[in-house]
């Protein structure tokens, strides 16, 4: 537990406009002492924000689930696209994994987000609802959100009028992770192709050796040293070896020819120095690499004060990535041809 002075130093380092946040979070790991209570309080928290969330009038939300195959359970996943469109031209695609920490959160935590991009990169957005650990610890999430991607780069493309040559993958802190997972086994085994990947504010290394993962132990940042070990030992619990690369990216040895990259990076995250060493890795290996870092934040204050300065500059960084990436793969092909007939009935 941190001490006052150590407290009141931490606050002197964050942003004024988010400094309020911090001193109002709570230490998780005292309160939540385990996985499963972490996991029935944020569901019904977010049970409990999704009624109040104000959705755009310009996107249509659908729920589906992917049939199962033969290597894979079936899927359940929420797309979102834009209301006006041509149907004869098909769009670019972002497959959006949340975060929470591999124990936690949901499709709808993240639909703001979702129909920004929607909105401003005239693009389908869809969002993974994978299974979270400990109950199914890795490969679990991670074999579906690969299903996933190779569903969208197939059968899924014409049903949901994607561009199969022009998708990127994304996520969010844990989602960061399995965003930057998914590309690695897609470029190393010759699977589907993927245009950019936005790994925001991500998990990349489960060994908690880097000097930031040591120094930043201010409890109020959520994703504190504690919490983030607990939730390491339930998303490996199956490992009895080294850990794979796909579960920790940070772990791969070589890196293999990864699309474009936007890594974001907020300063006062024990994961800063881990996102740093991967950016550095990805550009030593020629691999085209952008990287924010965020002065005065801390994990997750992009998202939970999105009105702040700092907040607002991290999402039209990250908004204006994604377009100049949609932009470079344009579909050359006006006529889209047959596809399948969408009869899913939209949310709400």
């Amino acid at each position: 537990m941190n001490n006052p002075e150590q407290l009141a130093i931490f606050e002197q380092r964050i942003d004024p406009q988010l400094r309020d946040l911090l001193r109002g979070t709570p230490n998780l790991l005292h309160d939540l002492p385990t996985l499963r209570e972490i996991q029935a309080r944020v569901r019904d928290y977010l049970t409990e924000c999704g009624d109040n969330i104000k959705h755009s009038a310009e996107v249509a939300i659908y729920d589906y689930e992917l049939p199962p195959t033969r290597t894979n359970k079936a899927v359940a996943i929420r797309y979102y696209k834009p209301k006006n469109y041509n149907h004869n031209k098909p769009l670019p695609a972002l497959l959006w994994i949340h975060g929470g920490g591999f124990i936690s959160g949901d499709v709808r935590s993240n639909d703001t987000i979702c129909e920004r991009f929607v909105v401003e990169c005239n693009c389908i957005v869809v969002s993974v609802a994978y299974r979270l650990a400990p109950q199914h610890p890795f490969p679990a999430g991670f074999d579906d959100c690969y299903a996933v991607l190779e569903w969208l780069a197939s059968s899924g493309a014409s049903k949901l009028d994607i561009d199969p040559e022009n998708i990127a993958v994304g996520g969010s802190s844990t989602g960061g992770c399995l965003a930057a997972g998914i590309a690695l086994k897609a470029c190393e085994t010759d699977g589907p192709k993927i245009t950019h990947q936005l790994l925001l504010i991500p998990v990349l290394d489960d060994r908690h050796q880097t000097q930031s993962s040591r120094d930043i132990t201010d409890h109020r940042v959520v994703w504190n040293r504690e919490l983030s070990l607990l939730s390491w030992d339930g998303y490996l619990n199956d490992v009895l070896e080294e850990t794979p690369s796909y579960a920790a990216p940070a772990r791969t040895k070589i890196i293999p020819n990864l699309p474009s990259t936007f890594i974001s990076i907020e300063e006062q995250d024990l994961l800063r120095d881990e996102a740093i060493e991967y950016a550095q890795r990805l550009m030593q290996a020629g691999i085209n690499t952008e990287l924010h870092i965020y002065p005065g934040t801390f994990h997750g204050s992009f998202i939970v004060a999105p009105e702040a300065d700092v907040s607002q500059q991290h999402m039209s960084d990250v908004v204006n990535s994604l377009k100049k990436s949609f932009s470079r793969h344009p579909n050359e092909n006006s006529d889209y041809g047959t596809h399948d007939t969408d009869h899913t009935q939209p949310v709400g």
